[in-house]
């Protein structure tokens, strides 16, 4: 079975090399690479092009900057593989024998629409990795209790780069990512699950997320930012109803909203004074998302604003978030 990596490449060009050859490594041999240039304007264009010259699996896409969506969306149309794998270029996979232990499971579950994997955060200073939660998943077999296990254990692997997927899946199912919008995993996450007749979720730590690197999103909270996440819950709200989740796996998903409006109140601190207010008036509507309390975070959250109130709860959370 042939297997697509799609690399979005923009602005990466200190760490390409070790993502494609994170890939090319892999003992399982029977793999493409796409590499989507997003108009980037630093040497990762030339780096992808000589890459592709030493490995004829490697095909680079050269294309004017849409952003991150646009990218992996480009990749998908030209992938060619029975499965797709999504990671960005900044990242990398720890182990030459990743994909070959991950095949075995994808055969043993022909049956699954995708198969998540987990994660560990790598800091390159140190040159350390710090595993991600543990997925409370093992031997589940039902959707719906897959779902609520893993909201109520505090983990929700949202991420595109957490998954082997089947590519006719997607494609059938029109599953792409909006583009222009951040965090555009959210909303594209619950509708991979939606349309999925079977999943599952193993415990094997393949995937590295590079921390703390330079003009990386993740390290900042700008207006659109919080805009974006605020416009996701909003529709998933409205969409909720029209999922094909039982009625337990929906609260458990509006837990989930409630813990993505728990960050946008945590990081208010971070934006503008200007809009500061501004915003905080736009969440309180949506403060009736803490009564879903499956989400071990969410419940602290829930209970102290019970005895402190929303505007208190603001000040702690913002404690909590620049102590991390």
């Amino acid at each position: 079975m042939l297997v697509s990596f799609i690399v979005p490449v923009y602005n990466v060009e200190s760490y390409i090399h070790q993502c494609v050859e994170s890939i090319v490594k892999q003992t399982y041999k029977n793999i493409e690479i796409i590499l989507v240039d997003d108009g980037s304007p630093d040497n990762s264009p030339e780096i992808c092009d000589k890459l592709a010259v030493k490995d004829s699996r490697i095909k680079v896409l050269h294309k004017l900057n849409g952003g991150l969506s646009d990218a992996r969306n480009a990749g998908l149309k030209i992938a060619t593989g029975e499965y797709i794998v999504f990671i960005d270029g900044d990242d990398f996979w720890v182990d030459e024998k990743q994909l070959a232990a991950l095949m075995v499971v994808v055969k043993e579950n022909a049956d699954c629409d995708f198969i998540g994997f987990n994660c560990s955060y790598y800091y390159s200073q140190s040159d350390t990795y710090k595993p991600w939660v543990k997925y409370c998943v093992d031997n589940i077999e039902d959707k719906n209790k897959i779902i609520q296990n893993l909201i109520s254990s505090g983990t929700f692997p949202m991420s595109a780069c957490l998954k082997i997927i089947r590519r006719n899946f997607l494609v059938n199912n029109n599953l792409t990512f909006k583009v222009g919008q951040l965090s555009e995993d959210i909303p594209w996450f619950i509708n991979l699950l939606d349309r999925a007749k079977k999943c599952k979720f193993i415990n094997q730590y393949i995937y590295a997320y590079r921390q703390n690197v330079a003009g990386s999103i993740s390290g900042s909270f700008p207006v659109k930012h919080f805009d974006d996440i605020l416009s996701i819950i909003k529709n998933e709200i409205q969409a909720i109803d029209s999922y094909s989740f039982n009625a337990d796996t929906k609260k458990a998903i509006c837990s989930f909203l409630a813990y993505e409006l728990c960050i946008l109140l945590s990081r208010i601190y971070r934006l503008d004074k200007k809009v500061r207010k501004k915003k905080r008036q736009e969440l309180l509507p949506y403060k009736w998302l803490l009564d879903y309390t499956h989400n071990p975070k969410v419940r602290k959250v829930a209970a102290l604003n019970r005895i402190l109130g929303f505007r208190l709860t603001e000040y702690f959370l913002k404690i909590y978030d620049r102590g991390k």
